[in-house]
């Protein structure tokens, strides 16, 4: 245990030298102040903690609108970048870190010091999740902080994005140390992985509706209108990363319910003239009607045991492919 807690605390430290690790960190207090310093006062709003405002009727402190603003900003920043490019952005650190483990000089040194090569592997795992977590804490501390500054919130279910942004990133960092075992290439690792989560949420987004859609040209009129091509596409994807029911689920059990959809605000907003919100309502009420079942307890249960079972096996197998290594 002492042997992989210090190969998992090695692994963070290197990974956090790294200047990615920085613009990771960087980037999430940016989207901290960007949230905080959006402000509501007596005539309007502002932003860049008014350095610049715009009067409003309807978007003022203590109307409903302010609450629907943050609580709105607050989910998508969670959803997007929290659970969603964060991680994905750790993943870029993350690649490198087995290719260059399993080179002949650190090869020899790191494998005589432990008991076992998948305890090496294992140790690299749990400090690239290390890793991940730091810039998540900062970006969910500091939106705990401006929820509970502009509208006196302390809503500390938001740290909930933590786990399920780790947990995410695990499925894809395991993938990443499976090719890594398997090609011993950083780009080549990386671009799969990548490949790898694009396929998935092209996959679910296939799956996730029981119902043709009207336009058979699309790619799910063609999976529905084939024999059976629809169960066999639920079938391929039911053991991959549930991605789409751990986002919806984690924004469940958060629960920032706002007085007012969303979508009608930024169908109202307003830059001057411009109605800036007006292409996202429409993306936000489409994506709406599209909505796939509410995930339920048990279903983001499932989920989550999907999840950590895919990332448990892929772990299994990248040990079992470097244990028939020459190393």
């Amino acid at each position: 245990m002492s042997a992989l807690l210090a190969i998992a605390y090695d692994t963070l430290l290197l990974l956090c030298r790294r200047r990615l690790f920085w613009l990771n960190v960087w980037l999430s207090v940016a989207v901290v102040l960007t949230v905080a310093s959006m402000a509501c006062g007596p005539d309007g709003w502002s932003l860049g903690f008014g350095l610049k405002s715009w009067p409003s009727s309807y978007l003022t402190k203590g109307s409903p609108w302010e609450t629907t603003l943050y609580f709105g900003v607050i989910r998508r920043t969670a959803q997007w970048w929290i659970v969603g490019a964060a991680p994905l952005l750790a993943l870029f650190s993350m690649a490198s870190v087995v290719p260059k483990t399993l080179k002949s000089g650190q090869a020899a040194l790191l494998f005589t010091k432990s008991r076992g090569r998948a305890e090496v592997l294992l140790g690299r795992f749990l400090g690239g999740l290390l890793f991940a977590a730091i810039p998540a804490l900062i970006c969910v501390s500091g939106l705990f902080l401006t929820l509970g500054w502009r509208l006196g919130v302390w809503e500390s279910k938001l740290f909930l994005a933590v786990p399920f942004a780790l947990l995410l990133f695990a499925a894809l960092a395991a993938v990443t140390v499976l090719l890594g075992v398997l090609t011993k290439s950083a780009s080549a690792s990386l671009a799969v992985t990548l490949l790898f989560a694009v396929s998935v949420l092209a996959l679910q987004d296939a799956a996730s509706s029981s119902s043709a859609p009207d336009d058979e040209g699309e790619f799910k009129g063609l999976v529905h209108s084939a024999s059976g091509g629809f169960l066999a596409l639920q079938s391929f994807a039911w053991p991959l990363p549930r991605t789409q029911e751990l986002m919806e689920g984690m924004d469940r059990l958060i629960g920032l319910r706002s007085p007012r959809l969303f979508r009608d605000l930024m169908r109202r907003w307003r830059i001057g003239k411009l109605r800036v919100g007006a292409a996202a309502a429409d993306v936000l009420e489409a994506n709406a009607n599209t909505a796939a079942e509410p995930v339920t307890p048990l279903k983001l249960g499932e989920a989550i045991m999907v999840t950590a079972g895919f990332s448990g096996l892929t772990l299994v197998a990248a040990a079992m492919l470097l244990n028939r290594r020459d190393l």
